[in-house]
């Protein structure tokens, strides 16, 4: 019934003439009852939100500015102000959603609660209402970011306009190793070549899991200029970084890298996986990778030649 009343009036506000909106006397159309009883309030607030889902551009701001004439955007604080986990996160959601940026500063000190769910309502929400430095809470956070964070914040960066694309490489030395990963994967996911010497430093970190992120997004960037680290620390790296090297060489190996293949392949083989991307990445790296197999592969066929055969084959 309530949505029913009222339907003329948001048609209105939609698609007429803005000065009823803009005018002091917009709240007097809304019966003063129905403003002040918490149930037809609540049912007012959600026909705002769910019209704003159905309308972009000028339609969307009118129900923004609506919502805030009306109260409704105390309404969504106080529920972010709940004690009941639940009811916070909607209030976040719902200021996010009604693009209520003043209310940007009132959502930080979720970021870091013990509550999974508020910590990542709080995140997409300032992502949302941030006006131009959506990822500033990197530098503020000391929770992890778990997997479900961080594939929210790359969906939610793709929709945006690449200018709001920060420089990743400014998060390198958070404290946060959850930061740090995910920086070092974003920075090969958008290409940020600029940071190619700073990734090249993390290739000391003592922590596996790092070195293993920056030898990948390495590859992803083809920056030759990791070849002569990441071939003098090969021989010191467990199998998964090593075949992640041997990947990166594949992409962006010269001739420099054709001794370590032959290094290897000339070792009896003790992990398959990692001979296989020796050849492909020695095809790749030099057009004399025939002549080199063929110095290798006499007295030891047997041991190579399936491995040869292997890694030549483009359909495995």
């Amino acid at each position: 019934m309530l949505r029913k009343k009222y339907q003329p009036l948001f048609m209105k506000l939609l698609f007429e003439d803005e000065s009823l909106m803009l005018s002091d006397r917009l709240e007097s159309e809304f019966s003063r009852e129905d403003l002040r009883k918490p149930y037809h309030r609540k049912i007012l607030m959600k026909e705002i939100i769910h019209l704003h889902e159905n309308f972009t551009g000028e339609a969307a701001a009118r129900l923004e500015l609506l919502y805030v004439k009306l109260g409704f955007h105390q309404d969504s604080l106080r529920k972010a102000s709940s004690k009941k986990w639940y009811i916070a996160a909607k209030g976040m959601r719902e200021l996010a959603l009604m693009n209520v940026k003043e209310h940007y500063p009132d959502l930080s000190h979720f970021l870091n609660s013990k509550n999974e769910v508020l910590r990542m309502e709080a995140r997409i929400a300032m992502m949302k209402l941030s006006a131009d430095n959506p990822l500033s809470f990197l530098s503020q956070i000391t929770e992890p970011l778990t997997a479900w964070d961080q594939a929210n914040i790359y969906s939610m960066l793709n929709k945006m306009h690449d200018s709001k694309v920060p420089d990743f490489s400014k998060w390198l030395n958070s404290p946060n190793k959850t930061v740090v990963l995910f920086c070092i994967l974003m920075i090969g996911a958008y290409r940020q070549r600029d940071s190619v010497n700073i990734l090249i430093s993390h290739l000391d970190n003592p922590d596996p899991k790092i070195r293993l992120e920056t030898v990948k997004a390495l590859k992803e960037l083809s920056a030759h200029e990791a070849e002569e680290k990441v071939i003098s620390m090969y021989h010191n790296q467990p199998d998964e970084i090593k075949l992640e090297i041997l990947r990166l060489l594949e992409a962006a190996g010269r001739e420099n890298s054709v001794k370590l293949f032959i290094e290897i392949l000339e070792t009896p083989v003790e992990e398959f996986s990692l001979s296989i991307q020796a050849v492909r990445s020695l095809i790749a790296c030099t057009s004399d990778a025939e002549k080199v197999l063929q110095s290798v592969l006499p007295g030891r066929e047997q041991e190579l030649l399936p491995i040869v055969l292997h890694a030549k084959n483009k359909n495995l």
